[in-house]
């Protein structure tokens, strides 16, 4: 999320992580699916979950380390990290 120039509480519990998105985006699914077509991963926009979450992207934090190891990469690639 930090290199997305997202915005999250550090202190969040539980299996996902919710995060606002840079105002540089019309919406969260603007976002993933940018991530989706240029880095080949996925990230759930927030709108799926109601209107309150079109500026929020979430992730789960249950995949192995390597998996997010993978996707900073990725992201660090890509002409999307800030």
């Amino acid at each position: 999320m930090d290199l997305l120039g997202c915005v999250y509480a550090n202190n969040q519990v539980g299996m996902f992580l919710w995060a606002k998105i840079p105002d540089t985006f019309e919406n969260a699914y603007q976002l993933a699916d940018r991530l989706l077509y240029e880095t080949n991963l996925f990230i759930t926009p927030g709108g799926i979950f109601g209107s309150g979450g079109d500026q929020y992207l979430r992730i789960s934090l249950c995949s192995p380390v390597t998996d997010f190891e993978e996707a900073l990469e990725r992201i660090h690639l890509s002409e999307l990290k800030v």
